[in-house]
């Protein structure tokens, strides 16, 4: 299981980069925003090459910024161009409902790599592992690299609870694997706990993407910390009876 950072903060991916528990980047504007990104397009720009840079050869996921087909098409290129660790984020469909399944087969079919976003149904995510599919068996550009298929599995246990979406992500990898879906992964997105990692890292997802505040928290625990406290204390007291 891999672990991607939900983050745009240099400090924060350079951090978990050097522990060796990033295997690649997610964002989005609203991030972005969050973490200091300014200076319209050019700053997004500027600061996805300092990831992608950092970060090579993992991927980091970049959003589209439009609604319509055409322009998502035209836009997925261009992001595709600026760093070969790009992955082009797609949402499953428009805000209206309208399918986007054209855009992931042409993007992949011409070379893009894709991140397929915003599902919390087995039903999108298996019908966009296919249009990806498709799109690889297509292209004149074969490659190795990797495309994502992600589910938003907090957002699925706020309607019908954890045990569901651990069954979705579950369901949907074991489909993956059955029909030999190969070059591409399931992941985890819309974490929002430390519990939420614990159930979801059993889902057999191939990746979960966590934001730094539940990272930080995973790693914390009142009793380990005791533990160490007495371990140190006793090493002491022997240390000074030798």
């Amino acid at each position: 299981m891999k672990i991607f950072i939900d983050s745009a903060n240099i400090a924060e991916i350079e951090k978990y980069h050097s522990w060796g528990i990033c295997q690649g980047v997610t964002t989005n504007p609203t991030i972005c925003l969050k973490d200091g990104v300014r200076g319209g397009a050019e700053g997004v720009k500027k600061r996805i090459l300092e990831i992608a840079e950092l970060i090579d050869p993992y991927p980091v996921s970049v959003e589209v910024t439009t609604d319509e087909v055409e322009d998502q098409i035209a836009q997925g290129k261009e992001l595709s161009q600026w760093a070969e660790n790009i992955a082009v984020k797609i949402t499953i469909s428009t805000r209206k409902g309208k399918p986007l399944l054209p855009v992931i087969y042409e993007l992949v079919k011409g070379g893009v790599t894709v991140n397929v976003t915003a599902m919390t149904t087995f039903n999108q995510a298996i019908l966009a592992a296919r249009a990806i599919k498709s799109g690889r068996e297509r292209s004149s550009e074969k490659t190795a690299k990797t495309n994502f298929i992600s589910i938003f599995a907090g957002r699925i246990s706020e309607e019908h609870g954890v045990e569901h979406a651990r069954d979705v992500l579950a369901n949907v990898r074991n489909w993956l694997d059955f029909h030999e879906y190969e070059g591409i992964e399931v992941i985890v997105g819309s974490i929002r706990s430390r519990e939420n990692v614990e159930y979801w890292a059993q889902s057999g997802a191939h990746v979960l993407t966590i934001p730094p505040r539940v990272l930080s928290d995973c790693l914390v625990s009142a009793r380990t910390k005791e533990t160490v406290d007495q371990f140190l204390t006793d090493a002491r007291k022997a240390m000074e009876e030798l």
